[in-house]
């Protein structure tokens, strides 16, 4: 399994689409600070925009963006395998397809990591030129209130992603996917106003599930982290079972 992480990991480094993906989160770190900066003037009557503002603003955006770039992100770490059909070369040498899979997710799942880390350290770093800032403070109020408390969300979509990229063939599930991750806070929000038992269940969907939302589950309080943790148990089980009876050819 390590040489398999390896060649993952090695790819990444050599291709040119995750260095695009590590600039893109460079650029839009930058921008969520530069671009107010520049129109500061604007603010002069309030004395000016709050350095706490930018990073509510950075954390907002990170979050509700993250599900977004997680898919493109992990569509980045599949792109060899569609083009060069290296899960099928690793299959026939004689790796486990339990192996496969779980490569398959570390290194989309470090890919991730190190993206996130970037975009956070981008941010600290020009905010602190631009409006010197508390770097525990902004620690705290990002990635400890924020990054911390979605991880075991994020982590449900990757495990998501990574079932139907290693299970369909084509891109017409994933596009299916993003149709449905984008309209189904609609389509929920409308069937809310119909039915009582899908308003019950509502914060319970995957896509409607935030930290900040307090659920019960088993008596435990605000237990969005347990509900998130069976998401991907169960999505990679499911993955990993069909994935284990798929025909490769």
């Amino acid at each position: 399994m390590f040489n398999l992480i390896k060649a993952e990991f090695y790819q990444l480094k050599v291709r040119l689409s995750p260095k695009i993906w590590l600039l893109m989160s460079i650029l839009i770190s930058m921008a969520i600070v530069i671009v107010p900066y520049l129109f500061e003037n604007n603010f002069s009557g309030t004395g000016g925009i709050p350095s706490y503002f930018l990073a509510q603003a950075y954390a907002e955006f990170a979050t509700s963006m993250a599900v977004y770039f997680l898919l493109g992100l992990t569509l980045t770490t599949f792109n060899n395998d569609i083009k060069h059909r290296t899960i099928v070369n690793s299959a026939s040498i004689g790796y486990s397809r339990t192996k496969i899979y779980f490569s398959k997710f570390i290194s989309s799942l470090t890919f991730a990591l190190i993206f996130l880390a970037l975009s956070f350290l981008t941010f600290a770093l020009v905010i602190q030129f631009f409006y010197p800032t508390d770097f525990s403070s902004l620690v705290e109020m990002i990635v400890v209130d924020k990054f911390l408390a979605y991880l075991p969300i994020w982590l449900a979509y990757l495990a998501l992603y990574i079932a139907i990229l290693f299970v369909s063939d084509g891109t017409m599930p994933i596009t299916v996917l993003m149709i449905i991750l984008i309209m189904s806070p609609l389509f929920l929000n409308l069937a809310s106003y119909a039915s009582e038992w899908i308003k019950a269940i509502r914060p319970y969907v995957l896509t409607e599930l935030n930290p900040d939302v307090a659920l019960s589950v088993f008596g435990i309080e605000n237990a969005s982290y347990i509900v998130a943790f069976i998401y991907f148990i169960v999505f990679t089980f499911v993955g990993l079972t069909l994935f284990k009876r798929k025909e490769i050819k």
